[in-house]
């Protein structure tokens, strides 16, 4: 049951996206995120959609065509992330692991060292098809050691598990 001061909401006119209100939120929005994601970077922001678009929106403004990019597998949003940057037209490196395992870091250096120059590494913060959560908090100075971005899917660990940006390196 939907509560009657949400039902009250949802009545009223929407806001244009030009209208100060709407900046007004916009900026305590991002506000909100940036402590979410335990982040300084002020172009925090929030994307309307689902998880998946927010994801697709990352790859398709970072992966370009020929793009080599290593992807972390460890369950089925992994192997989307792969799909996703095909239909950009890079080229994934698949770093598989067992499903319901971590994608071990030293082998992703190992894969880094082999692969030299990727784009980017993409990993799954916490694979909901299998349950695993991936260790992170080194994974983005490893990346930046090779002089690649990091692109972290945590859409279902955001808010639940902490996710801390800045911290980690995360790009």
């Amino acid at each position: 049951m939907v509560h009657p001061r949400v039902l009250d909401a949802m009545r009223r006119p929407l806001i244009g996206h030009l209208d100060p209100a709407f900046l007004s939120l916009l900026t305590d929005t991002q506000r909100l995120l940036r402590w979410l994601f335990q982040t300084e970077n002020p172009l925090t922001i929030a994307v309307s959609g689902t998880g998946s678009a927010a994801m697709e929106a990352a790859i398709v403004n970072l992966v370009e065509p020929g793009n080599r990019v290593i992807v972390g597998i460890n369950g089925v949003f992994g192997e989307r992330l792969c799909h996703m940057i095909q239909r950009c037209g890079g080229l994934p490196i698949r770093l598989e692991s067992p499903w319901g395992q971590p994608i071990s870091l030293e082998k992703l250096e190992e894969c880094l060292r082999a692969s030299a120059p990727v784009k980017a590494v993409a990993i799954v913060h916490a694979e909901t098809s299998t349950g695993v959560c991936q260790p992170l908090d080194t994974f983005g100075p490893l990346c930046h050691q090779y002089g690649a971005l990091s692109i972290v899917d945590a859409v279902t660990s955001l808010a639940g598990i902490p996710v801390n940006v800045d911290e980690w390196e995360i790009d």
